[in-house]
């Protein structure tokens, strides 16, 4: 099946296929061998794994530092307040 873009796909016959069109981004296409993309491929997913690796990184230290500010909010309203005050517990992460 090609794309033919807007969703619509059509069957076709490739009469070559020593070489094929990888997309690289930003719409451009470059024409490689199958050996060329299959190390175009590997080295993409090599580096998708580390942005991926990066990005959860991030969110835990994100959620740790929600956590403390959560929990200083809850020890500032009970010192303003005197008294153990509720807050949401669906907010607790």
């Amino acid at each position: 099946m090609v794309d033919l873009g807007s969703n619509f796909y059509c069957q076709a016959k490739v009469p070559d296929t020593t070489y094929i069109y990888v997309n690289i981004g930003f719409g451009f296409h470059v024409q490689l061998t199958l050996d060329e993309a299959i190390g175009f491929i590997e080295k993409k997913e090599k580096l998708l794994q580390k942005k991926s690796d990066q990005y959860t990184r991030d969110i835990a230290k994100i959620n740790a530092h929600i956590k403390l500010v959560y929990e200083a909010l809850k020890e500032i309203l009970n010192l303003q307040k005197g008294e153990k005050t509720t807050l949401r517990d669906d907010l607790y992460f």
